[in-house]
């Protein structure tokens, strides 16, 4: 009889407990992949943390920001740095090690695979929010008012790709990466396509995919998804993460359109 797989998907109570701190981007590493690895294979799960999730962005939407005081700030991430490093949250990730080399690799293959998922959250970032179809914070076709709602709400002046005149903004919603607020832009065409814009300081989340190509002179990562493309650039000093339900020749078409344009002075899109 075959052993059960110890480092298998993790059961639906296991999964239910962490919904929240996945929600609030606490899960990293193994933890977040043995998570998002269950939700693939679980349609109840998945169908529960999508709504968790829009409930939360419908209540945060409504809530005013109010800076924290910089004292407090301080004494916090002083007292977060002082702490140990947490042990794994998942039970099954203390399994035994087989032999002294076979551990020896299973420690290089993690510690390269968490670098290489930090370098990539941003990107993974854009396709689960694109897939959630989270609430806006924000809606109008005016794309200049759109981005004028984050002044005071991100920490650098948000700069809207200029996209085909087809394409049309809806609205923009404040998200996170790594701990710091960001513009999350959506768009939509006349056949109905949804484009979704992740602006960010790129000094808080390089963009990094195995896979990239060189546009118009910029260096463009892609990475695919069920039915959707992620491509993450640099412009303008800000870092830019598009994603649409379009395929990879269709996204780097519209980048090309976007790179060939130049910016009108008020960031509006016609």
């Amino acid at each position: 009889m075959a052993k059960p797989d110890r480092v298998g998907i993790a059961d639906c109570a296991d999964v239910d407990a962490f919904t929240q701190a996945y929600i609030d981007g606490e899960l990293s590493g193994r933890d977040r992949e043995r998570y998002e690895r269950h939700l693939s294979g679980c349609a109840r799960c998945a169908v529960a943390q999508r709504f968790a999730s829009r409930m939360k962005a419908a209540v945060r939407g409504h809530l005013p920001r109010r800076p924290m005081p910089a004292a407090f700030e301080h004494r916090l991430r002083v007292a977060i740095g002082a702490q140990p490093d947490a042990p794994p949250r998942w039970p099954w990730l203390t399994w035994p090690r087989v032999v002294p080399a076979l551990a020896a690799m299973g420690v290089m293959v993690a510690i390269v695979g968490t670098f290489h998922n930090r370098r990539s959250i941003v990107m993974e970032q854009a396709r689960r929010t694109y897939q959630a179809e989270v609430p806006l914070d924000v809606t109008s076709p005016d794309c200049a008012m759109v981005t004028s709602w984050f002044r005071g709400r991100v920490d650098f002046a948000v700069h809207a790709p200029r996209l085909p005149a087809q394409i049309t903004c809806i609205g923009g919603r404040l998200v996170n990466v790594e701990d710091h607020p960001a513009a999350y832009l959506v768009y939509q065409d006349q056949r109905g396509h949804r484009f979704s814009v992740l602006v960010f300081d790129p000094d808080n989340a390089p963009i990094e995919a195995p896979h990239h190509r060189v546009v118009d002179g910029r260096e463009v990562f892609y990475r695919g998804g069920p039915g959707i493309v992620t491509a993450a650039y640099h412009d303008q000093g800000l870092g830019y993460v598009m994603t649409a339900d379009v395929d990879e020749d269709a996204m780097t078409g519209l980048l090309q359109a976007s790179f060939r344009q130049a910016a009108p002075p008020d960031n509006e899109l016609h």
